[in-house]
């Protein structure tokens, strides 16, 4: 898709612009939702494990960005984001049709030398 104008482009546009959005607001609510069951649970650790609530939020949100993070490296090594690429490679034309493009052209290169 070469054209930046239109509809259906402005429509494109608006739901990336959306879509990265919502992944940051996400983030950001994430750390309300983990303050909110820390104050939740917060006779549990205080009884059983001593700890009081700045404690338990000052070692809950690194916690939790630290282990989204080793989630996110560990998807990467097996694989699995690789499989989903690929799968929105078989679901748009466009790329399909870009990959046959770039294979020909390996293929001429090839042959060229």
């Amino acid at each position: 898709m070469t054209e930046n104008h239109g509809l259906l482009y402005n429509l494109a546009l608006f739901k990336q612009r959306y879509v990265r959005g919502t992944s940051w607001t996400q983030i950001v609510l994430n750390f309300g939702i983990i303050t909110a069951n820390a104050k939740l649970f917060e006779d549990f650790f205080w009884i059983h494990l001593g700890l009081t609530m700045p404690e338990v939020i000052a070692l809950s949100i690194p916690g939790y960005v630290i282990i989204c993070y080793l989630i996110g490296h560990y998807d990467e090594k097996i694989g699995f984001w690789q499989v989903e690429n690929n799968l929105s490679y078989r679901f748009s034309p466009y790329s399909d049709e870009m990959r046959r493009d770039i294979r020909e052209i390996k293929d001429q290169l090839r042959k060229e030398t």
